[in-house]
């Protein structure tokens, strides 16, 4: 009883990071567009974004390859469950989808906020991951700690470039009280109302494909 419990749990948590990482770069792909056409010249900045891009595809493949060997697939979750989509719509007022990229483009001020809210976005994803390394429950999956090793081993390229790219730009590179205030409201939200509501769903759906190859 307790090992199915506990086997729930992980597909649960799993569920929710191959949401997270899937629409990490898919959106992340969107952006590199954007930075290359308001900053052509900045190359390096490009290749780290491109890394970032290819990292959370990386991760979505390894979360996507323990539910191909458990022969099972995710649990179906939307943007509730999506941290960027949270954050986007906290700060933004809008969706994701509904994100207006050429007003972006053409404001530096919300420019520089969409970046920032990627950095905060990526450092409560370190924060996280290593929490849960030293969870008990993630413990008893060693499968489950060598993804979340590499996880962590990966982040840090994936907020720093912005912070010293918005350090260059003379941008705010540390976030104001209202962003973090939206940070702490998407994280505990996520952490002690939704992930238990949905371990404890019995009418959870399991997808019927990956959203990506």
């Amino acid at each position: 009883m307790f090992k199915r419990m506990v086997n729930h749990f992980h597909e649960v948590l799993l569920s929710v990071y191959i949401y997270n990482e899937y629409r990490g770069y898919s959106k992340l792909e969107e952006l590199l567009e954007t930075i290359k056409a308001k900053f052509p010249e900045e190359v390096e900045f490009h290749k780290a974004v491109s890394k970032h891009i290819g990292d959370e595809r990386k991760h979505y493949q390894m979360f996507r390859h323990y539910f191909n060997k458990k022969n099972k697939m995710p649990f179906r979750v939307g943007p509730a469950f999506g941290y960027v989509d949270n954050f986007v719509r906290l700060i933004f007022k809008c969706s994701i989808e509904n994100l207006d990229h050429e007003a972006i483009l053409d404001d530096d001020q919300q420019f520089f906020k969409l970046c920032r809210l990627i950095m905060m976005t990526e450092e409560r994803g370190l924060k996280q991951v290593r929490a849960l390394l030293k969870n008990r429950l993630v413990q008893k999956d060693p499968w489950i700690v060598k993804i979340f090793e590499v996880v962590e081993e990966d982040e840090p390229s994936h907020f720093e470039p912005y912070r010293k790219w918005l350090k260059k730009n003379n941008s705010a590179h540390e976030p104001g009280s209202r962003e973090k205030l939206a940070d702490l409201r998407t994280h505990w939200s996520l952490m002690l109302v939704k992930l238990p509501f949905l371990y404890l769903n019995v009418f959870s759906k399991r997808l019927t494909a990956f959203p990506a190859a």
